[in-house]
């Protein structure tokens, strides 16, 4: 589980996720990451796999799809407090994770 640490209201909150196969099991790691209320989030998802993989947030209006062996990076506000989830969207049955929000 990724959290931050403590930096300036400017500054987004930057992580990195990485599309893998695990044992024949495609997923994106880390699987959580807790961030707060009100923070600008960049995620850079990178696909280390042959094939392109989804990437969605539906909460938060996400849904990209990364190419083979590439990256990108998606940002958005963490404006409601929760437990969002994120999944390959063109993969269904792949392992996706949580980003949970919490309250200031």
């Amino acid at each position: 589980m990724l959290s931050p640490g403590y930096a300036t209201a400017a500054e987004p909150q930057k992580f990195t996720l990485i599309n893998v196969d695990l044992d024949g099991t495609k997923i994106w790691l880390p699987s959580s990451i807790i961030v707060y209320q009100g923070d600008d989030v960049e995620l850079t998802l990178i696909n280390k796999l042959d094939d392109p993989h989804g990437f969605a947030i539906k909460a938060f209006g996400i849904a990209q799809v990364v190419p083979p062996k590439s990256q990108m990076t998606v940002k958005f506000t963490a404006a409601q407090a929760g437990a969002y989830n994120y999944v390959c969207q063109i993969h269904p049955p792949h392992l996706g994770g949580t980003i949970l929000v919490l309250s200031k």
